[in-house]
């Protein structure tokens, strides 16, 4: 539903309850909560746009909090689940419009006839920095196979020489700006709980590599992009220990029904213990996961709502109802990404198809 139409029904709500107000006038218990329902449903008229449906179930749950006699409930409940039904059953075409595409992410994907993919992120410097970026990439993959060799030689601990081989792979292939940056922030966490245990030399070395490979993904905008977005980010320990719980329950689910590519699976049981590595997981760590979970909505949501379409083959409109469902069971994922800059239409998407899947017979088509 166009934002005009909730606007619409907003201000019958508010007509209603005004209505409301004045008969209950003398009766100040009742006429005073109907009035704050009343200031509430005025503030939402003016930011329409962004009206979501935890909006719409405090706007109720304030509706059903005032002492007005049953028979007057129904007539402003029906207001209310109208709202319901304009954000959860907007048209499909009108969703696809509001769908972004994959973003810069530790992983993105797509979806095949059969099973959902990870793809290649190749590193996509613009015109302008593509020499500088390209030239500082590479000077950190000839010093990283340099720091590699003299590390091998240390009695260093294997998941400290393993972090710094991956991340040493993972630059040489030229390719997913956000899986350095997770790498070389590995690298640097476990240096420092190491410390003890390298030489002087050894540690200056191990850092400096480190602060170089930063310095280089600091030329690529889009690393400078994502390093802000994580910074804005104001997600608490519950939320984040909620996302990791959800995301395990759908890597679960994707492995057991099999809807999804082995890789699939590893990248995000990867990015979610990413997340899980520190006490205090760092912002960009936990943007990599939540920025990879909005990506297979995306993908999967984008051939959900074009199932009416002669483009989408079976074999995909299948897949992606299948993995929609797994989705919808680990919905503890949706209200973190709702928290997310940029990722508030996943709980759109999930509204709609959350309605849809309670349909009788039932089942999203």
């Amino acid at each position: 539903m166009k934002p005009d139409k909730l606007r619409n029904l907003l201000i019958e709500l508010e007509g209603r309850v005004g209505r409301l107000e004045r008969s209950y006038e003398r009766s100040y218990h009742i006429a005073i909560p109907l009035a704050a329902v009343k200031a509430e449903v005025r503030r939402y008229i003016s930011k329409v746009d962004s009206l979501r449906a935890a909006d719409v179930a405090a706007l109720e749950k304030q509706i059903r909090s005032v002492p007005i006699p049953p028979g007057d409930h129904p007539n402003l409940g029906n207001l209310v689940l109208g709202l319901k039904f304009g954000l959860n059953q907007l048209g499909p075409d009108e969703l696809l419009e509001s769908l972004p595409g994959q973003k810069t992410a530790a992983f993105q994907f797509r979806l095949d006839e059969d099973v959902l993919k990870v793809v290649d992120q190749p590193l996509r410097p613009s015109l302008r920095e593509k020499e500088m970026a390209m030239a500082a990439i590479e000077a950190a993959v000839e010093h990283g196979e340099y720091v590699i060799s003299d590390l091998a030689a240390t009695n260093s601990s294997p998941r400290l020489k393993e972090a710094f081989r991956q991340l040493q792979a993972t630059m040489a292939g030229y390719k997913n700006i956000v899986q350095v940056g997770v790498r070389a922030q590995i690298c640097r966490r476990l240096v420092h709980g190491d410390i003890e245990e390298l030489s002087p030399t050894m540690f200056s070395l191990l850092i400096g590599h480190i602060e170089s490979v930063f310095s280089a993904l600091a030329q690529f905008e889009d690393w400078r992009i994502y390093s802000k977005n994580a910074a804005d980010l104001n997600i608490d320990a519950g939320s984040v220990e909620k996302l990791t719980q959800a995301t395990a329950e759908l890597v679960k689910q994707l492995r057991d029904e099999h809807l999804a590519d082995i890789a699939v699976v590893d990248a995000l049981d990867t990015a979610s213990r990413w997340v899980q590595d520190s006490d205090t997981p760092d912002n960009r760590d936990v943007l990599s996961l939540t920025r990879s979970l909005e990506n297979v909505w995306s993908v999967v949501s984008k051939v959900a709502l074009g199932i009416g379409r002669d483009i989408v083959a079976d074999g995909r409109k299948r897949l992606a109802t299948a993995i929609v469902t797994a989705l919808l069971s680990a919905g503890g994922i949706v209200p973190v990404l709702a928290k997310i800059p940029g990722g508030e239409w996943v709980e759109t998407v999930y509204s709609y198809f959350k309605a849809a899947s309670e349909k009788p017979p039932g089942g999203i088509r």
